[in-house]
């Protein structure tokens, strides 16, 4: 291998290109190939996994304890069933040791939780730990975060959900990895604290009048389908589950619990993911990967001449077509491994960037298993063998007295070089067409209208009792660069409380899923919502603001003043009229709303308070409204957030698919600049035997610089027949996952086009400029 090693260092731009080109696509195959992987693996190790399946209606995985002990006491086929939930109710958990209050994440589960599922205990007997109704389980890092070094078994917790109750820890767990249950779940409590957090989930609510608060599961037996019986169970269902008596939901079905993970149904507060998104991740990766093997194949190739004399000499002192293939084999493999141990370190590094980007666990280190090893070892070598095959095959099967005439080295130049020109144009091409049509719809959908508007709003949680936030709201207004406090149960983005009941529409009964809003008048104010109607009521629970869907939806004209439930038992009294608002994201299908106004301090349990500030430096009104809250509700963890990055993070889909697709490209353009800019040098530099001898004819440096930017563009124009079919995929799945109607941006393939084919023709340009320009007599003085 020495005159390979002599090869690689008299040509450093070579060597350069192709080891940066190929370490940094090997590092963004590493991270989505640990990313697949993972998610592909999800509960994989879980007890019975394939035999766990959760309850499910046409709409999203949710149920009720009390279901779960009707199902299993009917049908007899259910081994086992579990209730767990993520959602406590008020989503601000915090623990109080010893005075020292700690922010955590709760889990609530049935005492089988953990036989049921066979998460690790570090501590602790699976089948006891959660039997005592004030016993809880921490996580390995929980309890490290809390008690340190101290043996946190027996220790005693108070919980800010639950007053006048000491829980004890009966159990230390192993942190939740790879699984649809969050991996920062700290604490899990017995399902009988719902009790304490929400009693329409709890087990006392027979009426299961949250239905859908929690995940229901249940194990069968091998073999079983439980959903042979989903239509006994949706008749049976209608008899007493109100979301079915009332023909809220037509659908009950078992999901198998592997299948939840990609599901497009919402779990609620469980881990999903979106298999578009990572199969739209994982081509982009691809893609970028055979852009740099391709740079490699075409340097390789460009540099064939400069090695044929090489091998020519080989060839006269005996080696076999056979050795000179395999020796190129060799020299590809040594570049491949070479690249493979830079990008896994690049890979390393990057990895937490890429884990807050993706919103996923990546631990590459970690699954560096012997299975992992042997699929690197597999992904070497074939990468390898595809990157070298191209120019191994050139050099091994040439006559050397080709070398001689020159006719080897014409071959060269006018096929394999144009044909791999083409291809990285076509992909680079369609990879940047997809980054700029995502970026514009992510503008587009920003820039959509969303019925309300907003200015400087900070968001408070609700910590603490009704009256410290009374204070604290009393305190807030005396700052001078507070403009508006408010108390609320619900706001746009986060789209407010489910009202769903039965109507009198039309002489006929028709459920409908409102979503309702309590607050005070401050916030029609901070959302610049008008009354486009008001009728003077007083406060009341009846009395309502309803949007103008939820007037046709009820099928009401302008003069109604109230209208009846199905019923007859209860009047819902019209207040007045608001304009329709967006809920959430602009992405998210309309909603009747309805809003009720109340003065303040009747807002019983305020969810947030709402303050909206007037320009200046916000980071100093932020930290000023933060000490004055933390003063308040003494000391309490809490988050404060401003309404923009709310709103930003019900796109946080699509912001995080753009930003991987921005990188992607970001690559993809450095690799294809490289790649173009080191062709065109050795190109050029093979072309320059038939310039000289065109310029001795007459020809000018002008016009042979002309015939090279003609020889670029003409290949890129031609790379537009793999480019087009490719943009076409990838925007068909970036609508798929955007999901947002609009034009199609003609001039996105058109700016994609012209940007590579600029970068082409600079690079030509910049490089030919002084190739054209030389002494023809330097170029033919040997011939």
């Amino acid at each position: 291998m020495k005159t390979y090693f002599t090869f690689l260092e008299r040509n450093k731009l070579f060597t350069f290109v192709n080891v940066a080109g190929l370490s940094i696509s090997l590092m963004f195959v590493f991270l989505i190939a640990d990313m697949v992987m993972r998610q592909l693996t999800v509960d994989k190790d879980l007890k019975d996994v394939d035999h766990t399946y959760l309850f499910a209606s046409e709409e999203y995985f949710g149920a009720h304890y009390v279901l779960g002990e009707r199902l299993a006491n009917r049908y007899p086929e259910i081994e086992d069933w579990c209730v767990s939930t993520n959602c406590a109710g008020i989503g601000d958990e915090y623990a109080d040791v010893d005075g020292r209050k700690y922010d955590v994440k709760v889990l609530v589960a049935k005492d089988n939780f953990f036989t049921f599922f066979g998460f690790p205990l570090l501590e602790g007997n699976p089948a006891q730990v959660l039997c005592d109704d004030y016993s809880v389980v921490l996580s390995r890092s929980a309890a490290n975060r809390i008690f340190g070094k101290e043996n946190a078994l027996g220790k005693s917790i108070r919980m800010n959900f639950t007053d006048g109750h000491v829980y004890t820890v009966t159990g230390i767990m192993e942190d939740i990895g790879n699984s649809i249950f969050p991996s920062e779940t700290e604490m899990v409590f017995p399902f009988e604290t719902m009790k304490y957090i929400n009693t329409a989930a709890a087990i006392e609510n027979t009426g299961m009048q949250n239905f859908g608060g929690a995940n229901l599961f249940i194990h069968v037996p091998e073999g079983v389908d439980p959903n042979a019986k989903n239509a006994d169970m949706l008749a049976w269902l209608k008899t007493f589950a109100w979301p079915y008596l009332y023909g809220t939901y037509s659908k009950a079905c078992w999901v198998p619990m592997r299948d939840v993970y990609f599901s497009e149904m919402e779990c609620t507060n469980m881990n999903q993911y979106s298999r578009r998104v990572m199969t739209v991740m994982a081509v982009a990766g691809l893609l970028v990967l055979l852009m740099a093997v391709c740079n490699y194949v075409s340097m390789s190739v460009a540099q064939t001449s400069y090695r044929a004399k090489e091998m020519a000499t080989r060839r006269l002192l005996g080696s076999t077509p056979d050795c000179i293939f395999w020796r190129m084999m060799l020299e590809s493999l040594v570049m491949i491994v070479v690249a493979f141990v830079a990008a896994f370190l690049l890979a390393v590094l990057a990895e937490p960037y890429v884990m807050e980007q993706l919103k996923t666990r990546l631990d590459i280190v970690g699954d560096l298993t012997p299975e992992t090893a042997f699929w690197y070892v597999v992904g070497i070598v074939l990468i390898s063998a595809v990157s070298g095959f191209v120019p191994a095959t050139i050099l091994s099967r040439y006559n050397p007295m080709d070398v001689v005439k020159g006719t080897f080295r014409r071959k060269t130049k006018t096929v394999y070089l144009r044909l791999l020109y083409v291809v990285q144009c076509g992909l680079t091409t369609a990879l940047l067409s997809c980054a700029l049509y995502l970026g514009v719809q992510f503008f587009r959908i920003l820039d959509e209208p969303l019925g309300y508007s907003y200015g400087h709003v900070l968001c408070f949680p609700n910590m603490s009792e009704t009256k410290n936030l009374a204070r604290f709201r009393d305190e807030a207004r005396r700052l001078p660069f507070v403009k508006n406090v408010c108390f609320t149960r619900g706001f746009p983005v986060d789209g407010g409380n489910s009202s769903l009941s039965e109507f009198n529409v039309k002489g006929r009964s028709a459920p409908i899923d409102f979503r309702l809003f309590v607050a005070d008048s401050s916030f029609l104010s901070i959302f610049h919502i008008p009354l486009e109607k008001d009728y003077g009521l007083s406060p009341s629970p009846s009395s309502y603001y309803l949007s103008r869907r939820a007037y046709k939806e009820l099928a009401l004209d302008d003069s109604a003043s109230s209208v009846m439930n199905a019923e007859g038992s209860w009047k819902l009294n019209i207040a007045g009229r608001i304009p329709d608002f967006q809920l959430r994201s602009a992405l998210e299908k309309p909603c009747p709303i309805l809003l009720q106004i109340f003065p303040s301090d009747s807002i019983a349990y305020p969810w947030d308070v709402l303050i909206e500030t007037y320009d200046g430096d916000l980071e100093a009104h932020k930290k000023r409204l933060d000490a004055l809250y933390s003063e308040m509700i003494d000391g309490v963890p809490f988050e404060s957030r401003w309404y923009d990055d709310l709103l930003l993070d019900s796109y946080s889909d699509i912001i995080r698919v753009s930003k991987v697709i921005g990188v992607f490209t970001f690559a993809a353009l450095l690799i294809s600049l490289l790649g173009l800019t080191a062709m065109s040098v050795y190109f050029i530099a093979q072309r320059k035997r038939d310039m000289a001898i065109r310029k001795v004819f007459g020809s000018s440096p002008l016009s042979e610089q002309s015939r090279l930017m003609r020889f670029s563009f003409s290949s890129a124009l031609v790379s537009l027949i793999i480019a087009i079919p490719l943009m076409w995929f990838g925007i068909m799945q970036i609508d798929k996952i955007v999901t947002f109607k609009s034009c199609f941006p003609w001039w996105v393939p058109v700016a994609a086009f012209l940007t590579i084919s600029f970068i082409s023709l600079v690079a030509v340009w910049l490089i030919g400029r002084s190739a054209t320009r030389e002494n023809p007599v330097n170029n033919l003085k040997t011939e």
